[in-house]
Protein backbone atom coordinates (compact mmCIF):
# COMPACT_ATOMS: atom_id res chain seq x y z
CA UNK A 1 0.00 0.00 0.00
CA UNK A 2 3.10 2.15 0.97
CA UNK A 3 4.30 1.90 -2.73
CA UNK A 4 1.14 2.35 -4.26
CA UNK A 5 0.99 5.12 -2.91
CA UNK A 6 4.34 6.70 -3.75
CA UNK A 7 3.90 5.23 -7.13
CA UNK A 8 1.10 8.07 -7.53
CA UNK A 9 3.44 11.13 -6.08
CA UNK A 10 2.01 11.20 -2.94
CA UNK A 11 3.58 10.19 0.74
CA UNK A 12 1.80 7.19 2.42
CA UNK A 13 -1.25 7.15 4.42
CA UNK A 14 -0.88 7.60 8.16
CA UNK A 15 -3.17 6.77 10.94
CA UNK A 16 -4.56 9.93 12.45
CA UNK A 17 -5.63 10.18 16.49
CA UNK A 18 -8.67 12.66 16.87
CA UNK A 19 -9.28 14.34 20.59
CA UNK A 20 -13.00 13.51 20.24
CA UNK A 21 -13.65 16.38 22.94
CA UNK A 22 -12.92 18.58 20.45
CA UNK A 23 -15.33 17.76 17.51
CA UNK A 24 -18.56 20.24 18.39
CA UNK A 25 -21.91 19.19 18.99
CA UNK A 26 -23.22 21.32 16.33
CA UNK A 27 -22.02 22.51 12.82
CA UNK A 28 -20.53 26.49 13.22
CA UNK A 29 -23.93 28.95 12.32
CA UNK A 30 -21.64 30.21 9.68
CA UNK A 31 -22.22 26.84 8.03
CA UNK A 32 -26.05 26.72 7.93
CA UNK A 33 -27.63 27.22 4.47
CA UNK A 34 -29.66 30.26 4.16
CA UNK A 35 -31.87 30.27 1.19
CA UNK A 36 -32.60 33.82 -0.41
CA UNK A 37 -35.95 34.37 -1.59
CA UNK A 38 -38.38 37.39 -2.02
CA UNK A 39 -41.82 37.45 -3.10
CA UNK A 40 -41.75 38.80 -6.49
CA UNK A 41 -39.06 35.88 -7.45
CA UNK A 42 -41.60 33.61 -5.64
CA UNK A 43 -44.72 34.58 -6.70
CA UNK A 44 -43.53 34.73 -10.01
CA UNK A 45 -42.93 31.00 -9.89
CA UNK A 46 -45.63 30.41 -8.53
CA UNK A 47 -47.71 31.59 -11.40
CA UNK A 48 -45.32 29.78 -13.68
CA UNK A 49 -46.43 26.66 -11.92
CA UNK A 50 -50.02 27.42 -11.12
CA UNK A 51 -51.27 24.09 -13.30
CA UNK A 52 -49.53 22.08 -10.81
CA UNK A 53 -52.22 23.71 -8.27
CA UNK A 54 -55.04 22.38 -10.18
CA UNK A 55 -53.67 19.25 -10.84
CA UNK A 56 -52.80 18.56 -7.40
CA UNK A 57 -56.24 20.14 -6.53
CA UNK A 58 -58.24 17.65 -8.92
CA UNK A 59 -56.00 14.87 -7.31
CA UNK A 60 -57.04 15.57 -4.32
CA UNK A 61 -60.85 15.89 -5.54
CA UNK A 62 -60.76 12.39 -7.10
CA UNK A 63 -59.01 10.51 -4.05
CA UNK A 64 -61.72 12.00 -1.90
CA UNK A 65 -64.69 10.65 -3.28
CA UNK A 66 -63.64 8.01 -5.44
CA UNK A 67 -64.44 5.21 -3.20
CA UNK A 68 -67.39 7.11 -1.78
CA UNK A 69 -71.30 5.67 -2.31
CA UNK A 70 -72.25 8.88 -2.59
CA UNK A 71 -69.58 10.65 -4.09
CA UNK A 72 -69.28 14.17 -4.42
CA UNK A 73 -72.69 14.95 -2.60
CA UNK A 74 -70.69 15.01 0.63
CA UNK A 75 -69.83 18.49 -0.88
CA UNK A 76 -73.25 19.48 -0.04
CA UNK A 77 -74.39 17.18 3.05
CA UNK A 78 -71.83 17.87 5.25
CA UNK A 79 -73.16 22.13 5.21
CA UNK A 80 -76.49 20.43 5.05
CA UNK A 81 -75.57 18.36 8.08
CA UNK A 82 -74.56 21.22 10.03
CA UNK A 83 -77.49 23.60 8.98
CA UNK A 84 -79.97 20.83 10.24
CA UNK A 85 -77.63 20.87 13.37
CA UNK A 86 -77.66 24.62 14.01
CA UNK A 87 -81.55 25.15 13.15
CA UNK A 88 -82.56 22.60 15.12
CA UNK A 89 -80.42 24.01 18.66
CA UNK A 90 -80.74 27.75 17.99
CA UNK A 91 -83.87 28.47 15.96
CA UNK A 92 -85.74 29.75 18.95
CA UNK A 93 -83.15 31.53 20.45
CA UNK A 94 -84.90 34.61 20.13
CA UNK A 95 -81.42 36.79 20.57
CA UNK A 96 -80.26 35.34 17.17
CA UNK A 97 -82.68 36.51 15.13
CA UNK A 98 -81.86 39.44 12.19
CA UNK A 99 -85.17 40.54 11.89
CA UNK A 100 -86.64 42.04 8.62
CA UNK A 101 -88.55 38.61 8.14
CA UNK A 102 -84.98 36.81 6.81
CA UNK A 103 -85.58 32.96 8.28
CA UNK A 104 -82.74 32.04 10.40
CA UNK A 105 -82.12 29.36 8.25
CA UNK A 106 -81.36 31.60 5.31
CA UNK A 107 -79.05 33.25 8.13
CA UNK A 108 -77.58 30.43 9.75
CA UNK A 109 -76.89 29.02 6.18
CA UNK A 110 -74.79 31.80 4.64
CA UNK A 111 -72.76 31.93 7.73
CA UNK A 112 -71.97 28.51 7.76
CA UNK A 113 -70.79 28.52 3.78
CA UNK A 114 -67.80 30.76 4.32
CA UNK A 115 -66.86 29.19 7.44
CA UNK A 116 -66.75 25.82 5.85
CA UNK A 117 -64.22 27.29 3.13
CA UNK A 118 -62.04 27.61 5.72
CA UNK A 119 -62.50 25.25 7.72
CA UNK A 120 -61.81 22.78 4.70
CA UNK A 121 -59.05 24.95 3.54
CA UNK A 122 -57.30 24.83 7.10
CA UNK A 123 -57.86 21.46 7.83
CA UNK A 124 -56.79 19.87 4.95
CA UNK A 125 -54.33 22.26 4.05
CA UNK A 126 -52.56 22.60 7.14
CA UNK A 127 -52.05 18.68 6.87
CA UNK A 128 -51.03 18.54 3.04
CA UNK A 129 -47.15 18.79 3.42
CA UNK A 130 -47.02 15.78 5.62
CA UNK A 131 -49.67 14.27 3.28
CA UNK A 132 -47.39 14.36 0.49
CA UNK A 133 -44.12 14.01 2.20
CA UNK A 134 -42.73 11.66 -1.41
CA UNK A 135 -43.62 14.24 -3.32
CA UNK A 136 -42.23 16.72 -1.48
CA UNK A 137 -38.91 15.04 -1.55
CA UNK A 138 -38.95 13.67 -4.76
CA UNK A 139 -40.37 16.61 -7.29
CA UNK A 140 -39.48 20.00 -7.46
CA UNK A 141 -41.71 22.65 -7.72
CA UNK A 142 -42.82 25.50 -5.64
CA UNK A 143 -43.78 23.88 -2.26
CA UNK A 144 -46.80 26.18 -1.24
CA UNK A 145 -48.62 24.41 -4.33
CA UNK A 146 -49.66 21.58 -1.84
CA UNK A 147 -51.21 23.83 0.65
CA UNK A 148 -52.72 26.30 -1.85
CA UNK A 149 -54.30 23.61 -3.94
CA UNK A 150 -56.70 22.67 -0.85
CA UNK A 151 -57.58 26.47 -0.94
CA UNK A 152 -58.88 25.25 -4.71
CA UNK A 153 -60.65 21.88 -3.76
CA UNK A 154 -62.65 24.20 -0.46
CA UNK A 155 -63.28 26.21 -3.29
CA UNK A 156 -65.50 23.57 -5.63
CA UNK A 157 -67.13 21.46 -2.15
CA UNK A 158 -67.99 25.30 -1.41
CA UNK A 159 -69.01 26.49 -5.26
CA UNK A 160 -71.43 22.72 -4.70
CA UNK A 161 -72.66 23.70 -1.13
CA UNK A 162 -73.80 27.05 -2.47
CA UNK A 163 -76.67 24.91 -4.61
CA UNK A 164 -78.35 24.45 -1.37
CA UNK A 165 -78.60 28.32 -0.76
CA UNK A 166 -80.94 28.60 -3.85
CA UNK A 167 -83.11 25.89 -2.73
CA UNK A 168 -83.36 27.46 0.59
CA UNK A 169 -84.73 30.81 -1.41
CA UNK A 170 -86.92 29.18 -3.48
CA UNK A 171 -88.50 27.47 -0.42
CA UNK A 172 -88.57 30.15 2.01
CA UNK A 173 -89.47 32.60 -1.40
CA UNK A 174 -86.63 34.78 -0.38
CA UNK A 175 -84.95 36.87 -2.90
CA UNK A 176 -81.55 38.02 -3.03
CA UNK A 177 -81.40 41.36 -3.13
CA UNK A 178 -79.00 43.47 -5.67
CA UNK A 179 -76.38 44.26 -3.00
CA UNK A 180 -75.45 40.62 -3.49
CA UNK A 181 -72.77 41.94 -6.15
CA UNK A 182 -70.67 43.21 -3.86
CA UNK A 183 -70.16 39.48 -2.74
CA UNK A 184 -67.52 38.69 -5.09
CA UNK A 185 -65.02 41.59 -3.07
CA UNK A 186 -65.72 39.72 0.71
CA UNK A 187 -64.75 35.97 -1.18
CA UNK A 188 -61.56 38.00 -2.57
CA UNK A 189 -60.99 38.87 1.26
CA UNK A 190 -61.32 35.70 2.43
CA UNK A 191 -59.25 34.36 0.28
CA UNK A 192 -56.56 36.30 1.31
CA UNK A 193 -56.73 35.21 4.75
CA UNK A 194 -57.25 31.58 4.18
CA UNK A 195 -54.20 31.67 1.74
CA UNK A 196 -52.36 33.67 4.38
CA UNK A 197 -53.57 31.43 7.59
CA UNK A 198 -53.26 28.08 5.60
CA UNK A 199 -49.52 28.38 4.00
CA UNK A 200 -48.40 29.43 7.59
CA UNK A 201 -50.08 26.44 9.33
CA UNK A 202 -48.46 24.06 7.08
CA UNK A 203 -44.97 24.96 7.28
CA UNK A 204 -45.52 25.37 11.24
CA UNK A 205 -47.36 21.45 11.24
CA UNK A 206 -44.12 20.29 9.62
CA UNK A 207 -41.61 21.50 12.67
CA UNK A 208 -43.91 21.63 15.90
CA UNK A 209 -46.10 18.50 15.26
CA UNK A 210 -48.11 18.76 18.31
CA UNK A 211 -50.11 21.21 16.23
CA UNK A 212 -51.50 18.20 14.16
CA UNK A 213 -53.33 17.45 17.12
CA UNK A 214 -54.61 21.05 18.21
CA UNK A 215 -55.55 21.90 14.56
CA UNK A 216 -58.90 20.05 14.76
CA UNK A 217 -59.32 22.24 18.23
CA UNK A 218 -59.02 25.09 16.83
CA UNK A 219 -61.33 24.66 13.81
CA UNK A 220 -64.12 23.44 16.25
CA UNK A 221 -63.69 26.27 18.73
CA UNK A 222 -63.30 28.83 15.67
CA UNK A 223 -66.73 28.31 14.98
CA UNK A 224 -67.92 29.48 17.84
CA UNK A 225 -65.62 32.66 17.86
CA UNK A 226 -66.61 33.67 14.83
CA UNK A 227 -70.41 34.69 13.80
CA UNK A 228 -71.55 31.85 11.99
CA UNK A 229 -74.86 31.17 14.39
CA UNK A 230 -74.91 34.69 16.00
CA UNK A 231 -74.97 38.00 14.68
CA UNK A 232 -71.71 40.26 14.22
CA UNK A 233 -73.56 42.37 16.60
CA UNK A 234 -73.52 40.70 19.53
CA UNK A 235 -69.51 42.14 19.57
CA UNK A 236 -69.64 45.65 21.55
CA UNK A 237 -69.24 48.11 19.01
CA UNK A 238 -65.46 49.07 20.60
CA UNK A 239 -63.72 45.97 20.30
CA UNK A 240 -65.45 45.36 16.50
CA UNK A 241 -62.42 46.91 14.85
CA UNK A 242 -59.88 44.71 16.87
CA UNK A 243 -61.77 41.61 16.10
CA UNK A 244 -62.29 42.32 12.51
CA UNK A 245 -58.08 42.79 12.34
CA UNK A 246 -57.57 39.55 13.77
CA UNK A 247 -60.43 37.66 12.48
CA UNK A 248 -61.34 38.68 9.29
CA UNK A 249 -64.24 35.93 8.61
CA UNK A 250 -66.43 38.45 11.18
CA UNK A 251 -66.98 41.45 8.97
CA UNK A 252 -67.11 39.15 5.66
CA UNK A 253 -69.60 36.83 7.18
CA UNK A 254 -71.57 39.61 8.87
CA UNK A 255 -71.42 41.95 5.24
CA UNK A 256 -72.95 38.85 3.13
CA UNK A 257 -75.69 38.50 5.36
CA UNK A 258 -76.12 41.96 5.10
CA UNK A 259 -75.99 42.75 1.44
CA UNK A 260 -77.36 39.02 0.08
CA UNK A 261 -80.08 38.91 3.08
CA UNK A 262 -80.71 42.32 3.96
CA UNK A 263 -80.16 44.35 0.81
CA UNK A 264 -78.30 46.72 3.05
CA UNK A 265 -74.82 48.03 1.61
CA UNK A 266 -71.02 46.72 3.11
CA UNK A 267 -69.89 48.56 6.22
CA UNK A 268 -66.82 50.08 4.72
CA UNK A 269 -65.02 50.43 7.81
CA UNK A 270 -64.91 47.42 9.18
CA UNK A 271 -64.52 45.69 6.11
CA UNK A 272 -61.65 48.02 5.24
CA UNK A 273 -60.06 46.89 8.22
CA UNK A 274 -60.45 43.17 7.95
CA UNK A 275 -58.94 43.44 4.28
CA UNK A 276 -56.12 44.78 6.27
CA UNK A 277 -55.62 42.10 8.37
CA UNK A 278 -56.25 39.74 5.84
CA UNK A 279 -52.95 41.28 3.85
CA UNK A 280 -51.15 40.70 7.00
CA UNK A 281 -51.85 37.25 7.52
CA UNK A 282 -50.84 36.72 3.78
CA UNK A 283 -47.74 38.17 3.43
CA UNK A 284 -46.89 36.82 6.90
CA UNK A 285 -48.09 33.43 6.41
CA UNK A 286 -46.12 33.52 2.88
CA UNK A 287 -43.33 35.17 4.65
CA UNK A 288 -43.61 32.13 7.15
CA UNK A 289 -43.57 29.36 4.44
CA UNK A 290 -40.16 30.45 2.74
CA UNK A 291 -38.19 31.21 6.13
CA UNK A 292 -39.37 27.41 7.10
CA UNK A 293 -39.55 25.62 3.54
CA UNK A 294 -36.02 24.70 3.18
CA UNK A 295 -36.17 22.16 6.00
CA UNK A 296 -39.65 20.86 4.56
CA UNK A 297 -38.46 17.59 2.62
CA UNK A 298 -35.63 16.37 5.46
CA UNK A 299 -38.39 16.86 8.57
CA UNK A 300 -41.32 15.79 7.39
Amino acid sequence: MSDAAESLGGPAPSLRVTDLTQIPDEPDPSLHHRRSWTFRTSLRDLWARREVMVTLAERDIRASYKEASLGIAWAILTPLAMLIVLVLVFKRVKSFQIGDGVPYILFAYVGILPWQYFASSLSNGGNSLLANKVLLAKIHFPRECFPLAQLLEAALNTALATSVLVVLFAINRFTPHIQTLWVPLFILIEVAFCAGVVLAASALLVHVRDLVQALPLVVSLGMFATPVIWPFTKIPADIQPVYSFFNPLGPIINNIRRTVLLGQGPTWGLLGIAAAGSLVYLIGGYAIFKHLETDLADIA
